[in-house]
């Protein structure tokens, strides 16, 4: 999928807000929730993710300079792949009706072009917002992840299906 693809399904061309090619460095400017602080203080998590961006699709939308949402989409194996999110607290919440229909846009576009059947996502029973959020992109709850998280707290797994 190429940037220009993803800044008109964002509708963001002609503003200062870009998307660019995700690189680990870039969440560490990010005003970042403390779900996602405590996954980044992990020794490998910034590797991990370095990796998995490359193995599929990874980006970061940057507004005025500064990252305000890092996303992709990790291919597992034909037609299952994972999409991981990690918003700016502050920024996000400043274009999330926006954000919201081109997530919806760039799932379709990401399903087509991997031929998936299965995006899957892992959210943190704690993280209110989170779990509100994709289940309002159309994502299935399939059941609890008991002690998944790097504290040992509970995650939730959630599907969309194509």
């Amino acid at each position: 999928m190429n940037l220009q693809k993803l800044e008109q399904i964002f509708k963001i061309q002609g503003t200062k807000i870009s998307v660019v090619p995700f690189r680990s460095y870039l969440l560490k400017i990010m005003d970042l929730n403390e779900f996602d602080k405590l996954n980044l203080s992990q020794n490998n998590y910034l590797d991990y993710i370095d990796a998995a961006s490359q193995q599929g699709y990874g980006y970061c939308v940057i507004d005025n300079g500064k990252p305000m949402l890092c996303f992709g989409v990790v291919p597992y194996w034909p037609g299952v792949a994972e999409l991981w999110l990690i918003p700016d607290k502050k920024k996000i919440s400043e274009h999330k009706i926006k954000f919201h229909k081109g997530a919806l846009q760039f799932m379709k576009l990401a399903a087509a072009d991997l031929k998936l059947k299965r995006l899957q996502v892992t959210v943190s029973s704690l993280n209110v917002s989170a779990l509100k959020w994709i289940k309002s992109i159309y994502f299935v709850n399939e059941g609890i992840l008991k002690h998944y998280g790097v504290d040992g707290s509970d995650y939730k797994m959630f599907a969309r299906y194509f």
